[in-house]
């Protein structure tokens, strides 16, 4: 999300008499807060704020009503990206007529600078990227990297006096560039002075970090920053709670089924894959689009801010395709234009204001990006590739350069449907060089980028750009782990504490080949499947707590000490959701059978397997609908009873009173401030067929947790971390006495009780 920078008020805004003209255009940005401060009418269609003050470097957008319902960015594009604006005091000036702008120092009568903005491949063309004054003198120099080209060329720019092609550009053809590249022009005579390129980093130029925090004294706003603490962009310290995952919980929206917040986009560029009758409808309508767009996400934010959510992971927001027939991509992971915002869901103006809002109650926002793939190579749109609205290429005009065609995972590598070989799926080459469900597969260097991975990076870093701060990978088991390398590097260069983590279907301690990806350090976690699986099988009684808790064990083995930064949940879009494998006694998925339990049981037993994932180690991952024990029970093409598209049906209530909603909020809230629930030690301190009693510890901070799958009982523990004292537990209505390391339990049936 965007840095939260040092606030000064604009100074001498003076109000014109035009009532209706004052209230029209604001003034947003990182020097306040993005909040709307008022322009000040000076006529001719000009708008004016002066003496406006960064501290740092920072960035502007010009809002037309003050609710970000018409806002103005880089080259005057309606909703465009936000505009730099280096530090300095400035006059800001923006012209309603054409929506160009200009940034210029602000009033220096005795020895003014002039105003040279640097234009190029290196920053989209915009302007604000203004070079700097040498001294006193007439010069100005600066220091970028031009790491590629664009549709028209190579690496190169222009300088722009007046930052709106206004004239006056120099030199009158574009100046080649390569690398870090320095940059020295005359601002008089508004000639190049020199260019050097191929630089070292920066220019070869190393800045003074008087308190070595990573960040040059030019740009520290907290200059004597303790050694070791975590920073942000400026110098200052991170609470523990902003930067670590592990004390956040992360709440998985399958944003098309969450909430509609806006009709007028519910039907997109093709009517006929969305549907009318929603979950009224066959199974057909559940493969169709239903509404639910990111206003909808905006709308419930206070909702999930009450569960205790302080991330939220979204299913890919990216432009899916149009030409789908009746079907939908709802899901969004038949992406077609990884750098536009689907129209079914919003557009960048709203993924903006939901990073606003987010950041506004301190949560993250988590991107679902399907880095694998782009759509189907047999049907609709053939793996058609855009960039921005630009078409690339599709399965059938692509040479090799941006997609695989290799045949899909266990075709045999022939031609005829009835054979298939299943063993592909566990050969490295195959599973990573073959497509998946027919899903155009992307063509990913193994030691360097491809065509297809700088368009994947950059796009990722364009998300980044309006506020995203972590990802989720789909399909990553099937992507070229180098790729995963040089991803993962590039958008921590943007941002270090971007998370990531990635879906390798059955991932886990016992699960080999993933097991050796995650310990290859390629920058990505992994959502824990088979914790998933040992929490269901015991909360229904198929394995004992015993055998749970022996599982628990073998994750910091064999994560090699990383279990507490993997995602762990209970439900997800690609499992029968476990209250509906709990009651009914249908075939759910993987071919199990359900167990048949009563309403009542089943949710007491899903709330206890929600207990654990809150508690053990771990970043807890919540799906929609399972703070409401959300089920549906019919059966899908392939007789699988809840399973894929019935695990993924509206929401059920947005109740905050329910028995699982309050369970979810207390531990959550219990998470967000307590170090051992974040990092510290598991130890299990009491075990049978039906208890498992465990305690996790950072330093003087303890949380025991209780849980009990049987019947009423009474059990004593002892050596507890926990002090003498008196406990009430923070799930139920228990209290509990500690004396020298030992508390008598008395647990009724399906209880959870967490201590701290």
């Amino acid at each position: 999300m965007k840095m939260v920078r040092k606030t000064l008020a604009l100074a001498g805004l003076m109000l014109c008499a035009s009532a209706a003209a004052q209230a029209e255009w604001f003034l947003r940005g990182t020097h306040n807060n993005w909040q709307a401060d008022q322009m000040q009418d000076v006529g001719s269609n000009t708008m004016l704020a002066d003496d406006v003050v960064f501290t740092s470097a920072g960035e502007i957008k010009f809002d037309r009503w003050g609710d970000w319902s018409e806002n103005y960015g880089a080259n005057g594009q309606q909703g465009g990206s936000n505009i730099p604006v280096p530090a300095g005091t400035w006059d800001i000036k923006f012209y309603t007529d054409t929506h160009d702008y200009h940034i210029l120092p602000a009033d220096d009568q005795e020895n003014p600078d002039a105003t040279l903005h640097l234009r190029g491949t290196h920053n989209g063309w915009a302007a604000g990227d203004l070079l700097t004054r040498i001294g006193e003198t007439d010069e100005y120099d600066a220091c970028r990297n031009f790491t590629s080209g664009d549709s028209n060329g190579g690496p190169r720019f222009k300088i722009d006096p007046s930052g709106s092609w206004a004239g006056g550009e120099f030199p009158a053809q574009d100046e080649a560039a390569s690398g870090w590249t320095y940059i020295v022009a005359n601002g008089v005579s508004n000639s190049l002075v020199s260019v050097t390129t191929d630089l070292g980093e920066n220019c070869g130029a190393t800045e003074p970090d008087s308190d070595n925090d990573g960040v040059p004294d030019s740009q520290d706003n907290c200059p004597d920053t303790p050694a070791g603490a975590n920073v942000d962009a400026n110098g200052c310290e991170i609470p523990l709670e902003t930067s670590d995952f592990r004390n956040r919980s992360m709440y998985f929206v399958f944003v098309d089924r969450f909430a509609n917040g806006d009709t007028s986009n519910d039907n997109g560029n093709n009517a006929a894959a969305t549907s009318s009758s929603k979950s009224a409808g066959g199974l057909s309508e559940w493969k169709k689009y239903w509404g639910g767009d990111i206003q909808g996400l905006i709308d419930k934010l206070d909702y999930l801010q009450a569960l205790g959510i302080s991330a939220i992971w979204v299913t890919p927001l990216n432009d899916n395709i149009d030409a789908s027939g009746s079907d939908g991509a709802y899901h969004g992971y038949w992406g077609r234009d990884f750098y536009e915002v689907d129209e079914h869901l919003g557009d960048w103006a709203l993924v903006d204001q939901l990073d606003a809002e987010m950041e506004a109650r301190g949560m993250k926002l988590v991107l679902d990006i399907a880095l694998n793939h782009t759509n189907q190579d047999d049907q609709y749109e053939f793996g058609a590739l855009y960039k921005e609205g630009t078409f690339i290429t599709d399965v059938n005009q692509d040479n090799g350069t941006w997609y695989h065609h290799n045949g899909a995972i266990s075709d045999c590598y022939d031609s005829d449907p009835t054979t298939t070989c299943g063993a592909e799926w566990d050969d490295p080459w195959a599973f990573r060089n073959k497509t998946l469900f027919n899903l155009t597969d992307f063509n990913h260097g193994v030691s360097s980028n491809s065509a297809a991975d700088q368009y994947l990076i950059d796009a990722a870093l364009k998300w980044m750009s309006h506020g995203v701060d972590a990802f989720r990978i789909d399909a990553i088991k099937h992507i070229e782990p180098g790729f995963i390398n040089r991803f993962s590097s590039a958008v921590r260069a943007q941002n270090p504490d971007v998370y990531i983590f990635g879906e390798w279907y059955g991932a886990g301690a016992g699960e080999s080949l993933s097991m050796q990806f995650l310990n290859e350090d390629r920058g990505s976690e992994l959502l824990d499947f088979q914790l998933r699986n040992h929490i269901e099988q015991a909360i229904a009684g198929d394995i004992t707590m015993t055998q749970l808790n022996a599982h628990i064990e073998s994750r910091p083995a064999a994560m090699d000490g990383r279990d507490s930064w993997q995602p762990i949940f209970l439900d997800n879009h690609d499992a029968t959701r476990t209250s509906v494998f709990l009651q009914t006694t249908g075939p759910v998925d993987n071919g199990r059978t359900g167990k048949g339990f009563s309403k009542a049981l089943a949710d007491a037993r899903q709330n206890l397997g929600m207990a654990l994932v809150m508690t053990l180690p771990g970043i807890p991952t919540i799906y929609y609908g399972s703070e409401q024990n959300s089920t549906w029970f019919t059966a899908n093409g392939d007789g699988q009873v809840g399973h894929d598209p019935y695990n993924r049906e509206g929401m059920p209530s947005f109740s905050e009173t329910s028995n699982a909603f309050t369970l979810i909020s207390a531990l959550a809230n219990l998470r967000a401030q307590s170090p051992a629930l974040a990092s510290g030690s598991y130890a299990e301190r009491w075990v049978n067929q039906d208890i498992l009693v465990f305690e996790r510890v950072s330093g003087s901070d303890v949380v025991t947790v209780a849980v009990n799958r049987g019947g009423s009982t009474s059990i004593n523990v002892s050596g507890l971390a926990l002090a003498d004292g008196q406990y009430a537990s923070l799930v139920g209505n228990d209290s509990v006495s500690v004396s020298g390391g030992s508390a008598v339990l008395n647990l009724d049936a399906n209880e959870v009780i967490v201590l701290h």
